[in-house]
């Protein structure tokens, strides 16, 4: 006998019969109508879908689990993943500087082999993405640290690195599994290739774009979308993502004009990754933005991003992204060096005592989690102060020597 059950969606649990959201059905390419619950990362796709409330059918599957005495249910949360000892965060620290500088010598190969017409290496291009997931998976810290570090004159393909890998750290977060984030990450990477056909003296502007540049710029995903179509081994969603990963929410994006669901789910990734990249990146035209006040500024855009997904991003970068610049409650100001993820308000940052010039006199690596640890942050900083210090972040030397010294607050 059928036993319909209404529930929270936070309450969803692996081994559930889900029988649908309590709210008007939607076109959403990750539901079926009703369906045994096998997976967690069904599970983390549900919590994702922006529905408060969702109906099972305990006939069929699991009721809401009973909470044992600690306060858990014992059934369906897993342990947290144990740290990675120090010496193995600085072993892959130094994998995923080489992933980074070969990824690097890759795009740029990739990029100019499109701009000369020239056929696209789809097989090279895949095993990239693995050894980027691969990297992402053992810790996420460790490349998206690195992906950060990029001039003003490199962003075009160092940018598709790091969609690329935010893109998988997303989707993991997103609770997908091996094959989507892989995915995802090819997706990312190639989402961008209509650059290539972008004239170099448009596309590097320093000042602002006319109309008729900005028309130009804005062909690039269709230019991509038409560049890859060409090759056969390009699977179908890395074309969507090329043309849609300018398209918005709510329907003012381009080239289509989608809206909500319209917009395939990687393409939804993709325009939150590839504008906080852009935003956070110095560019020919601007400086770059404090991680930190990025996401607070991106989270004040109505209508722009698949909130869900915007949200789950910002629990995979962190409140204060590794590159924040924060002030603490001692009354120093810190730079935001490795996320910890059982605590987000308390990363690992190296905190800087200033005289009245600014002048960095010393500075100290502190884990914001460590229990005998009891400064905090306070606010965000904004860049200023690290570029008026001579502190700027375009060299691996500053970030990795506070790196190679933290204590590990773990994945």
């Amino acid at each position: 006998m059928t036993q319909i059950k209404k529930i929270s969606v936070s309450d969803l649990a692996v081994g559930m019969y889900f029988s649908g959201f309590d709210a008007p059905w939607i076109d959403n390419p990750f539901w079926r109508t009703k369906f045994l619950i096998e997976h967690a990362a069904d599970v983390t796709r549900a919590r994702n879908a922006g529905f408060e409330f969702c109906w099972i059918d305990t006939s069929l599957g699991r009721d809401v689990s009973v909470v044992t005495d600690t306060g858990t249910d014992e059934a369906a949360i897993a342990p947290p993943a144990p740290p990675m000892p120090e010496n193995e965060y600085r072993e892959e620290l130094n994998e995923a500087l080489r992933i980074y500088e070969s990824a690097k010598e890759s795009t740029q190969q990739m990029f100019k082999q499109a701009r000369l017409g020239k056929t696209l290496d789809v097989e090279r291009c895949q095993d990239l993405v693995e050894e980027i997931a691969a990297s992402v998976t053992r810790n996420s810290n460790a490349l998206l640290s690195i992906i950060r570090l990029k001039r003003a004159d490199e962003y075009t393909y160092l940018h598709s690195i790091a969609v690329c890998t935010m893109m998988v750290a997303l989707a993991r977060t997103m609770g997908m599994d091996t094959i989507a984030c892989k995915e995802a990450g090819l997706a990312g990477y190639l989402h961008d290739v209509g650059k290539a056909f972008i004239p170099l003296d448009v596309l590097n502007k320093p000042g602002k774009l006319t109309d008729q540049e900005f028309r130009i710029i804005q062909r690039h995903p269709t230019l991509g979308y038409e560049y890859l179509s060409g090759f056969a081994g390009v699977p179908d969603y890395v074309l969507d993502v090329c043309l849609h990963h300018h398209e918005k929410i709510d329907g003012s994006g381009y080239p289509g004009r989608q809206q909500g669901n319209q917009i395939d789910l990687y393409s939804r990734m993709a325009a939150v990754c590839d504008v906080y990249d852009a935003i956070t990146s110095d560019r020919s035209y601007k400086a770059a933005w404090d991680p930190a006040e990025s996401l607070a500024r991106m989270a004040s855009w109505t209508g722009h991003f698949d909130r869900p997904i915007f949200l789950t991003f910002v629990k995979t970068l962190g409140i204060y992204p590794i590159g924040s610049i924060v002030k603490l409650r001692s009354g120093r100001t810190a730079l935001v060096i490795r996320q910890n993820h059982k605590d987000l308000t308390k990363p690992v940052v190296k905190a800087f005592t200033t005289a009245l010039s600014i002048e960095a006199l010393e500075s100290e690596i502190i884990d914001l989690s460590a229990p005998d640890q009891d400064d905090v942050i306070i606010e965000r900083s904004g860049q200023d102060w690290i570029r008026s210090n001579g502190l700027v972040l375009d060299s691996l030397k500053a970030l990795l020597e506070g790196f190679e010294s933290a204590p590990d607050p773990g994945q």
